[in-house]
C-alpha cells in the first residue's frame, strides 16, 4: 500500500510542470524567461481564489517588512514570491514534493528573487530548523494533506520566536459529514484528514500556541464558487488557473465541483487561524 508522502507526492508531481507553466505564461503575452511576480500570479497560486486570497491572507496575518517568514507547504512557491516581493520579508518555504520545489526555485530565478527565498524539500512535521527562528509561520490550504496535526503544531510552536504568530488557511471537515471525493488534494478519504475548526484550534492550543483570531472564510469562498461556476457556464476564461488544472484538466475540474458541491452542503468549511507563541515570562 502506498504511504501518505508518495501518494501527495504522485498527486502535486505533475511532470513537465514547468513546461506547462511555460506555455501559459507565453499564452498570456508574459516574458517566460523573465516573468514578474504579477506575471505569475496568474498560474501560481496553489489554492482557490489565487493571489486574492494569498493578499487577504497577508493582510489578516499582520505580515510586516523585514519579517522573517516560514511557508509550510509551498507548492510552486507562488505565496512566497508575494511575501518576498510585495511584503519585503525574508522567507523560508518548505514542500513534500521535490518537483515544486524544483520549478519554485527556477520561477522565483527567473523573476529575480532567487536570493531572497530559501527553499527545501521537508516535511512539516519534522521541520529542518533551528528553534525560535521565525516571526511567522504560515500555512495555506496545506493541512488537509498532513495526518498528524499534534505534531505539526509542536513543530510550528518550536520554530517561532517567542510573540510570534502562526497564520493557518485551510478547508476543514464538518463533524458527521464527509465530502464528496476526489477532491484537489486528495483523491480518496485515505489521503485526507480534514479537522473540524473546534479540533483545528484544540489541537493548536494544546501545542503550546494561543488562539487570537479565527476568521470564517466560507462566505467568499462559496462567492468564488459561483462565480467559477457561471464564467465556466459562460465560456469565459477563468481569471487565474490552479496549476494542477494545467495537467489534470477534466479530472481536476471533477475535484473542483466536488470540492463546491461540499461546500454549499455544509461538508466543508473555509477558515483561517491566527495563533500566537507566548512570550517567555521574564
Amino acid at each position: 500500500m502506498q504511504d501518505v508522502t508518495s501518494t501527495a507526492q504522485d498527486l502535486y508531481g505533475h511532470g513537465e510542470m514547468l513546461d506547462r507553466i511555460i506555455a501559459a505564461l507565453k499564452s498570456n503575452g508574459a516574458d517566460p524567461e523573465h516573468p514578474s511576480c504579477e506575471d505569475l500570479h496568474a498560474c501560481d497560486q496553489m489554492h482557490a481564489r489565487g493571489i486574492e486570497a494569498t493578499r487577504e491572507h497577508a493582510a489578516y496575518a499582520d505580515i510586516k517588512p523585514g519579517m522573517r517568514v516560514l511557508e509550510i507547504g509551498c507548492g510552486i512557491g507562488g505565496a512566497s514570491r508575494y511575501l518576498a516581493e510585495a511584503m519585503g520579508c525574508r522567507v523560508s518555504a518548505i514542500d513534500i514534493t521535490p518537483e515544486c520545489i524544483d520549478v519554485a526555485r527556477e520561477l522565483t530565478r527567473r523573476c529575480g528573487l532567487g536570493a531572497k527565498i530559501e527553499f527545501r524539500q521537508a516535511d512539516a512535521t519534522e521541520l529542518p530548523f533551528g528553534n525560535t527562528q521565525f516571526d511567522h509561520v504560515w500555512s495555506h490550504n496545506v493541512t488537509m494533506n498532513i495526518k498528524d496535526k499534534a505534531k505539526l503544531t509542536a513543530e510550528v510552536a518550536r520554530v517561532l520566536k517567542p510573540g510570534g504568530h502562526y497564520s493557518c488557511w485551510e478547508l476543514a471537515g464538518c463533524a458527521g459529514k464527509a465530502p464528496y471525493f476526489p477532491l484537489p488534494w486528495a483523491s480518496d478519504p485515505s489521503s485526507s484528514f480534514l479537522a473540524t475548526p473546534d479540533d483545528m484550534i484544540a489541537t493548536i492550543e494544546r501545542g503550546g500556541l494561543k488562539l487570537l483570531r479565527h476568521i470564517d472564510l466560507n462566505p467568499a469562498y462559496l462567492a468564488y464558487l459561483d462565480e467559477t461556476r457561471k464564467r465556466a457556464e459562460d465560456g469565459g476564461r477563468p481569471a487565474t488557473v490552479d496549476p494542477q488544472a494545467l495537467r489534470r484538466g477534466d479530472d481536476f475540474m471533477t475535484r473542483l465541483r466536488n470540492c463546491g458541491r461540499s461546500a454549499r452542503e455544509g461538508r466543508l468549511v473555509d477558515h483561517l487561524i491566527i495563533a500566537g507563541k507566548p512570550r517567555s515570562k521574564s
